[in-house]
């Protein structure tokens, strides 16, 4: 699929979003454990609505190239709208986070992986350099996200350093992405 240009910003604000939130946990974990929920839920929104956006793009490409209806980016919108609403939730009531928030994080991680796996897959086909970093890339979010679901930290401070750590490799997927398109 050709991009028309503005396809790939959703996903340029939401890289420089997750990655300047990835920092912020790294840089203040005991700050941000206070607001971890605000800022989740912050985080789940944009990624919701970016991935909303991508998939009106998507479908509206795919169409347009003879594709079929949207060449598979159901599992955007689901994951967008998914997202969208747990940010909302998490918004409103940012405690809910930290009750169970290495569920939380390792369950997005996981399916933020997938979805981004399944944009790697597609990338091939455009022949980008880029296709192996993002494969890599998500894969790792992927694992990253298994690891926190199996073995959930104890401290909440090494929870939100380790969720820093995989919001800025998200962030630098999603860029990845971007500047493939």
């Amino acid at each position: 699929m050709q991009s028309n240009g503005i396809s790939g910003i959703p996903a340029y604000i939401k890289g420089f979003f997750t990655i300047l939130t990835g920092l912020l946990f790294i840089v203040f974990p005991d700050s941000v454990a206070g607001v971890a929920g605000l800022l989740f839920g912050l985080v789940l929104l944009v990624a919701g609505v970016s991935g909303c956006a991508n998939y009106i793009m998507t479908v509206r490409a795919c169409r347009a190239e003879g594709y079929g209806q949207s060449g598979g980016a159901e599992v955007i919108l689901v994951y967008s709208v998914i997202a969208m609403i747990l940010g909302f939730i998490f918004v409103i009531r940012p405690q809910l986070v930290l009750t169970i928030l290495s569920l939380i994080i390792g369950v997005f991680f996981l399916i933020d992986g997938v979805v981004k796996l399944r944009e790697a897959t597609l990338v091939p086909n455009v022949k980008s350099i880029f296709w192996w970093a993002m494969l890599l890339l998500s894969l790792a979010i992927m694992v990253a996200g298994l690891a926190i679901i199996l073995y959930p930290f104890s401290g909440t401070r090494a929870v939100v350093v380790f969720s820093g750590l995989c919001f800025i490799a998200s962030g630098i997927e999603s860029l990845v992405i971007w500047f493939t398109k």
